[in-house]
């Protein structure tokens, strides 16, 4: 309009050609209701820039960024993070209201209209009302009726009820429709869902979308939205969301963080095996447990109620998920036994100006009493014997944690 303001921006490849397609096409957008009331001889009209077909719409953005002119189509800025309006929802509710639309489902001519790749079919399918186009698209009348008449496609349909006449005008009130919408939420995505058993077998299922696994699971979309690709202990009642299908390596990681839900909350009781005494209080949770003695939780889990000892921090324990009765400790007292050919790992140390330091940056520097007989030449009974005494043989000294 004349005065300097700005009101709108568009792009075209035949200036005069779009300019006549204006004046002509029956529209009630924002753009031309205004232009039409006031008069297209209030408005001056001028080129701003010429360039190539393949910078225009690139351009084009450029000058809306700049210059927000009110006639253009709502949208949010890629330079900015203000957004005029919270959801897609109320956007395009406010543009029906610029519309002769009365949102009804009986009664409505709709025309149905192909959009895709930034290109609208020349062909469309009429209907005789919303009611009709659900039951053929399979999508609510709802969605319909939110989508009806914005120029905001729906998986790639779009919905009006009048005919185009001119599909260039269409395509530019779709592009300017659709500035800075997410529409990709719209669109179905898979979800596959895994669930870890007891035994560490991998359940996986592939979901077509989010409404149907929310569906399955019995609840709302937003929950599942808050799972998906988060890796949170426990998941969503045990079952975790992800996007696209995990790799072996993600699999692993996956079967660690459904164990580690899955034991962090249990008690365990440490006895010392010789005695029967209790090592420390009770801890916790079993990656206490495993923290107290510096080792990898799992390999307390493999000895938790077998009641065979095992060598962890030095001594030989015994781990149980319960306290100990007094007769259960007086009937295991002279029965307990050594696991046999059980793995020791071995951290070698060498004195350094009174400091313990590693013969290698390995830890463990050998993960077995086997491999470090092996590898320094000593034999696993010698070993054995400095094994976490504080005593050094030959300058080495041995324990089965690490000395931090």
């Amino acid at each position: 309009m004349k005065g300097g303001n700005i009101y709108y921006i568009g792009r075209a490849k035949d200036f005069q050609k779009r300019f006549k397609a204006h004046l002509n096409i029956n529209l009630k957008d924002r753009f031309h209701a205004f232009a039409n009331a006031v008069g297209w001889d209030k408005f001056e009209f001028s080129v701003i820039e010429i360039c190539s077909l393949d910078m225009q719409q690139e351009r084009e953005n450029y000058y809306l960024q700049k210059y927000l002119p009110l006639l253009n189509t709502i949208f949010k800025s890629n330079l900015s993070d203000t957004q005029t309006f919270d959801s897609i929802y109320e956007i395009l509710k406010l543009r029906q209201l610029e519309s002769n639309f009365d949102n009804k489902y009986k009664g409505i001519s709709i025309y149905l209209y192909q959009y895709v790749n930034g290109k609208l079919s020349t062909n469309y399918i009429a209907f005789n009302s919303i009611n009709q186009l659900s039951k053929y698209l399979s999508i609510s009348r709802e969605t319909i009726s939110i989508y009806l008449n914005t120029y905001v496609p729906y998986k790639g349909n779009l919905f009006l009820t009048d005919t185009v006449e001119y599909p260039e005008i269409i395509e530019k009130l779709v592009s300017d429709a659709t500035q800075g919408l997410e529409l990709g939420r719209t669109i179905a995505k898979k979800v596959w869902m895994y669930y870890i058993k007891a035994d560490g077998t991998v359940v996986k299922t592939t979901y077509d979308s989010i409404g149907a696994i929310a569906k399955i699971l019995n609840v709302h979309h937003t929950v599942i939205n808050n799972h998906l690709d988060k890796w949170i202990k426990g998941g969503l009642e045990g079952n975790y969301l992800f996007s696209s299908e995990l790799d072996s390596l993600e699999l692993e990681k996956l079967k660690e963080i459904s164990s580690l839900r899955k034991y962090n909350n249990l008690k365990v009781w440490v006895y010392d095996a010789l005695t029967l005494e209790l090592i420390a209080d009770v801890f916790s949770s079993m990656k206490k447990a495993a923290d107290y003695f510096n080792v990898d939780y799992r390999s307390l889990l493999k000895h938790l109620d077998t009641k065979i000892a095992t060598m962890k921090g030095g001594k030989s324990v015994l781990l149980f998920s319960n306290e100990l009765t007094e007769l259960e400790k007086e009937s295991l007292l002279n029965k307990i036994k050594k696991r046999t050919n059980e793995t020791t790992p071995v951290w070698v140390y060498k004195n350094v100006n009174g400091e313990l330091i590693l013969i290698d940056n390995n830890k463990p520097s050998f993960s077995s009493k086997f491999l470090a007989s092996k590898s320094l030449n000593i034999s696993t009974k010698t070993i054995s014997k400095y094994l976490d005494s504080d005593k050094s043989y030959k300058g080495l000294y041995f324990y089965t944690t690490f000395k931090g």
